[in-house]
């Protein structure tokens, strides 16, 4: 399972000329959940096709172009199947989820790190559990046709060696930060950004990377969701870029840690730019994969 990393809404233009365009996703606000629902959002992160999305048979979108957030979707506790029918594929992609009572999930579809294998899902369980005061929490999900890299924010390498079908997520303070992807151990060429990407207290936000960097259709979906005790809005996405720029934006898992460590350690890591393996292992997850 995983969870989520940056916020976008009205953000301004990256240095490197890619544009950020903040726009509201299809999905809009949650209605009042059953006591035994949970909030499920199925992302189509198939970059330049459109796929039929069924939930249990039902479809819950005819035409989902890639970078659309469906949902939010309110489901019953326990199994459920998703199916997604994308041109060119001989089959549909379909895989089971778990819903929990209470929980916000993210189903992905994606390609693996080989673009010539079926697409997957992954499903990322959103940690709405309310940060510190002035912090928000954020999730970076790799979710590309790339290889691993390292992920820099503010000239420092916060994520680093970021892999495909890996996540990572920390509380941050919150304000503006300039953001970079670069090749593993190295300082360029840069393959995004440096983008300015502001994070809103309250707010989770949620970054993945999706395409292929060969084929030049790299992207980045940003989705951002209230916290615990936060007013609620509709999740935000937000397009950064096409065209081979992107490499590996990353993916998290749940931190066990409370807000208030977990927002210690990252202030740390930004002040002092030095990241600890110990400290990275702690944040780093795979997520969970299911196809069938």
């Amino acid at each position: 399972m995983r969870t989520n990393l940056l916020r976008a809404a009205a953000v301004a233009t990256a240095t490197t000329g890619i544009g950020i365009v903040a726009a509201l996703s299809s999905a809009t606000a949650a209605p009042a959940a059953a006591a035994g629902d949970g909030t499920v959002y199925v992302v189509q992160g198939l970059a330049g096709v459109d796929a039929a999305v069924r939930i249990d048979g039902r479809t819950v979108s005819a035409k989902a172009a890639g970078k659309t957030v469906i949902g939010p979707l309110q489901l019953g506790a326990g199994k459920h199947e998703v199916a997604v029918d994308a041109p060119g594929e001989a089959d549909d992609t379909k895989a089971s989820f778990t819903v929990t009572r209470g929980t916000s999930l993210d189903v992905i579809v994606h390609r693996r790190n080989d673009a010539k294998g079926s697409p997957t899902v992954t499903t990322s369980t959103n940690n709405l559990a309310p940060t510190a005061a002035g912090t928000g929490r954020v999730t970076v999900a790799h979710d590309a046709v790339v290889g691993a890299a390292d992920v820099q924010v503010n000239g420092k390498t916060l994520f680093a060696n970021i892999g495909n079908g890996e996540e990572l997520t920390l509380a941050v303070p919150a304000a503006t930060y300039s953001v970079q992807i670069v090749p593993v151990g190295k300082s360029g060429p840069t393959v995004l950004g440096p983008v300015a990407l502001p994070i809103a207290a309250g707010k989770l936000t949620r970054v993945i990377a999706i395409g292929d960097a060969a084929k030049g259709t790299m992207d980045a979906i940003v989705q951002v969701l209230p916290l615990a005790g936060a007013a609620a809005a509709p999740p935000v996405k937000v397009d950064s870029g096409n065209g081979g720029q992107a490499q590996a934006l990353i993916r998290q898992s749940q931190s066990q840690q409370s807000s208030t460590g977990e927002f210690a350690a990252t202030a740390a890591l930004l002040g002092a730019g030095v990241l600890g393996g110990g400290v990275l292992a702690s944040r780093r997850k795979l997520r969970h994969t299911r196809s069938s």
